[in-house]
């Protein structure tokens, strides 16, 4: 069921490669809320592991993926490295006891005092992510490297892979990218060369690592995912639908007029095309999905529009948002996408006082929904292209909106 991304998978690819031949290659991947980092890294785990080939031969990484929020501590990211090891090793007494020992003072440092989610502030004694690095190496490296002492483990491995998925919650007290230049820095000092971290999250990630530590960034190759082509949201459809006709026994095929409505309204976004295709299949009743089984799926109660927003950014425009002056000027900038938009600008549109607007600017900078361009006062973006694209369809009526959309005799 994935579509696209030939590119960053063929960088992802090369990373795996470099760590397996001992030169370990770190990255992060960045973008959009639903523009599919979540499935890349699923996809790259099974890589990895070799539930997918890798040309005519399989990978074999030991594969620990996790994610964080607010509330990861430095220890609690530590115990969870530690859980993933574990939960994948201790298949025998010998290795469940070589683990033990490994891990044994993090159990101690527990009971110290220190707990996995005391709060954002919590920092760990420097000695602890030495102790970790030697331990963590010691399991690595016995797990990569060839040897005819089977006692222990009775696997050998290409390398261990650790995936973070939405890194970019992580918390000012995790410094995660303090974190992460320490211990690779600490593992490469002793020859732990078979191990890679894989990070996901949204733009912002790269301010969470460069504010915790400058230098950290050196250490990830940056994937930035982008849109879907026009050509592979087609294809997305082609798959579902031919998925959809292995298991039911009423066949469902999609007009052209149809076709081309859903890529619109993806604008290129696989949550969109994901979830306006689901509702136009369950809106269609003949087996022909077409251009009103578009719009009843997508635009009534309940339809793509309202789950879309509802997952996304009905919180960003309405819970955060008490007064209208700030969504009047969302809508504004919803028309320039995520492009940057100057305060006169915006100014020329927005009906009420300077005053007001400039509280409004304000408020959206605040809660982040906004951002600031470096280094030139008054100019404004969306954080995501997606986000304006929502406000630009919700902010118009439904029967409005439909009239505006619907193909008329001789389009294209």
């Amino acid at each position: 069921m994935f579509v696209g991304r030939l590119d960053e998978i063929a960088r992802l690819e090369t990373h795996l490669l470099q760590t397996r031949a001992g030169q370990p290659s770190n990255f992060i991947t960045t973008g959009e809320r639903g523009i599919g980092k979540s499935s890349l890294l699923l996809y790259l785990k099974g890589l990895a592991e070799g539930a997918i080939p890798l040309g005519d031969s399989r990978l074999r990484f030991l594969v620990i993926d996790t994610d964080i929020d607010q509330h990861t501590t430095q220890l609690g990211l530590l115990s969870k490295i530690e859980l993933g090891l574990t939960r994948e090793l201790s298949t025998t007494e010998p290795a469940r006891k070589f683990l033990a020992d490994a891990w044994a003072f993090l159990k101690r440092i527990e009971a110290g005092g220190l707990k996995l989610g005391d709060g954002q502030e919590q920092k760990l004694p420097e000695t602890v992510l030495e102790e970790f690095s030697y331990s963590f190496a010691d399991v690595c490296k016995r797990l990569t490297t060839d040897s005819d002492d089977k006692s222990i483990f009775d696997a050998n491995y290409d390398g261990v892979l650790l995936l973070i998925d939405e890194a970019d919650n992580a918390s000012e007290g995790l410094a995660l990218g303090s974190f992460f230049k320490l211990l690779i820095e600490r593992l490469q000092r002793r020859a732990c060369d078979h191990f890679m971290v894989g990070l996901a999250g949204l733009g912002g990630l790269r301010n969470v690592l460069m504010t915790s530590h400058p230098s950290s960034l050196r250490l990830f190759d940056e994937v930035t995912l982008g849109r879907l082509t026009p050509s592979e949201v087609s294809t997305v459809i082609n798959i579902c639908l031919r998925k959809a006709n292995e298991q039911n026994q009423t066949p469902t095929s999609v007009s052209d007029k149809a076709r081309a409505l859903l890529i619109s309204f993806s604008e290129g976004y696989p949550h969109f095309i994901q979830q306006f295709g689901f509702s136009a299949f369950a809106a269609d009743s003949d087996g022909m999905i077409d251009e009103n089984d578009v719009f009843k799926g997508g635009f009534t109660p309940g339809g793509a529009l309202d789950l879309i927003g509802d997952r996304y950014y009905r919180d960003n425009f309405y819970s955060k948002l008490q007064a209208e002056s700030y969504r009047q000027v969302l809508r504004i900038m919803a028309d320039h996408l995520d492009e940057w938009i100057a305060k006169q600008d915006i100014r020329k549109r927005f009906r009420g006082t300077d005053a007001v607007l400039a509280n409004a600017l304000k408020a959206l900078r605040d809660r982040n929904i906004i951002l600031s361009k470096e280094g030139k006062k008054g100019v404004y973006r969306l954080q995501h292209k997606s986000f304006a694209f929502w406000i630009k369809i919700w902010a118009t009526d439904p029967a409005t909106l439909e009239q505006a959309l619907r193909p008329t005799p001789g389009d294209a």
